[in-house]
């Protein structure tokens, strides 16, 4: 395993996140992360400030485990590292509107499309059917749902091929 970083997570709390080739990104999307705010009754932001984030779902191939993980585009701030857990119910709640619930937060996502909302919730729809040990509903037919931006795809693909390369080049060293 290598240490990527260590940052302040989501609660404040020092986090150490580990990053290895175990763990691959299964959709991204553009979103406003919101938390529900129980005592003012409202959503608010995630993290410091308003605004969009890459939001993604990494599935832990030798794990078989799955998380949202969101960070702001402007900054690079982690504002979601939330485990999509057997039994999680994901909620659309509108188009574009997606909201669930752990153990200590509600969690919702307001897309930056609809073709993008529709694409996240079929990925976590899956998952979290895959963790119930069922199988993973039927993708979408509209096409919209299937459009992600293939130049961001293609250059994280080149960096999880460079990290590999070094790790073998190091490995032999």
């Amino acid at each position: 395993k290598a240490v990527v970083s260590t940052q302040s997570g989501h609660y404040g709390r020092e986090h150490s996140w580990s990053w290895t080739m175990s763990e691959v990104s299964t959709v991204n999307a553009r979103a406003n992360v919101m938390v529900y705010d129980e005592q003012q009754k409202k959503w608010l932001p995630s993290g410091n400030s308003p605004g969009m984030a890459k939001v993604q779902v990494y599935h832990h191939t030798v794990n078989n485990t799955y998380r949202v993980v969101g960070r702001k585009i402007n900054d690079h701030a982690v504002v979601i590292n939330c485990a999509l857990l057997k039994g999680l119910r994901y909620h659309v709640a509108t188009e574009r509107f997606h909201q669930w619930r752990d153990q200590r937060q509600v969690y919702g996502l307001n897309f930056a499309s609809s073709a993008e909302a529709e694409e996240f919730g079929n990925v976590v729809q899956g998952c979290l059917s895959k963790l119930s040990g069922g199988a993973s509903p039927a993708p979408s037919q509209d096409g919209g749902a299937q459009k992600r931006d293939d130049e961001e795809r293609r250059m994280e693909d080149e960096k999880r091929k460079k990290y590999r390369l070094r790790l073998c080049v190091d490995a032999t060293a």
